[in-house]
């Protein structure tokens, strides 16, 4: 019998699964659990959404006629900007992955995707996905890539919120991992497109503070930058949950929370933030119906 050499022996030793590969089984059986049931979930985020509204108007005793509609307007107006500036995030994503989206096709694809945040699905994510596979790049390549960046909103939210509250420890790790995030990228991508990324994510975090300042003063609220910044992380968290599309209604109630922190009208943040929703569902409609019909006179045009 041929003695074994101890090289075959290590090569036979089982290798230690990671936390990862011994969670998998149990997020999957999550993932299943929350994909299955994710109609009654958007059936009950719907009606929160709804009915918190409702009540929120109540309860600041805010009546139609007491909004004021040019701050309203002026805030749904301000949303085409994100529009476009979601559009742009798109094009440096596919660059990130060597590929390039024509900017007028990456913000008629990004419109497209918010308005599919309706859906009983996960559609917004798959919309940018599958826009970026139709690029060219890999299942893989445009999974990591939109983590990436998805992350990085979170994390530039969260030195907006830190700041609004002047919690360093908050500002200091959101920094901390956005300079990871940053570098990811940077090693995906170069540094050109992670900056533009970066720049990209503040600039739509200003706008979405913005738009919050303004639905509080059409509420005939007194509020500052500050105020609106602190709530510029709840559309963030209630999309990166997952638990209904959008995070609609979680989004709200995250602010309402934030709001009761701080020792602000819950009711007022909630109203703001639905606003704030309904403009930009409106922006996205109103720029997908332009884009179809700029479509349908080049139709009838004649050759």
């Amino acid at each position: 019998m041929m003695p074994l050499d101890p090289s075959d022996l290590q090569a036979q030793k089982p290798r230690r699964a990671t936390l990862i590969e011994r969670l998998h089984p149990t997020l999957a059986l999550a993932k299943d659990f929350l994909a299955r049931r994710r109609r009654a979930l958007l059936g009950i985020a719907t009606i929160l959404f709804v009915g918190g509204f409702a009540w929120s108007l109540d309860a600041a005793q805010i009546g139609l006629a007491a909004i004021a509609w040019v701050w309203l307007l002026a805030s749904v107006f301000l949303g085409f900007a994100g529009v476009v500036l979601n559009g742009l995030e798109l094009g440096l994503c596919a660059a990130a992955v060597g590929k390039r989206f024509p900017p007028i096709e990456a913000i008629r694809l990004s419109s497209v995707g918010i308005l599919s945040n309706l859906l009983p699905i996960p559609a917004s994510a798959l919309v940018r996905g599958g826009g970026l596979v139709a690029r060219g790049a890999s299942v893989v390549e445009s999974g990591r890539i939109l983590l990436y960046v998805g992350l990085l909103r979170f994390t530039v939210a969260g030195a907006f919120t830190g700041v609004a509250l002047t919690s360093f420890p908050l500002v200091g790790g959101s920094l901390l991992a956005s300079a990871a995030l940053f570098a990811l990228i940077v090693r995906s991508g170069g540094f050109r497109v992670a900056t533009g990324l970066l720049g990209l994510r503040v600039a739509m975090l200003g706008v979405v503070a913005v738009r919050l300042l303004l639905c509080f003063w059409a509420l005939g609220a007194s509020a500052d930058l500050y105020d609106a910044a602190l709530h510029a992380i709840a559309p963030v968290v209630g999309s990166v949950v997952g638990l209904v599309p959008g995070g609609i209604g979680v989004s709200e109630t995250i602010g309402a929370g934030l709001a009761m922190i701080v020792r602000q009208s819950p009711a007022v943040a909630f109203a703001a933030l639905a606003l704030n929703r309904l403009g930009g569902y409106l922006c996205s409609f109103i720029t997908l119906a332009l884009f179809e019909a700029a479509d349908l006179v080049r139709q009838r045009r004649p050759a």
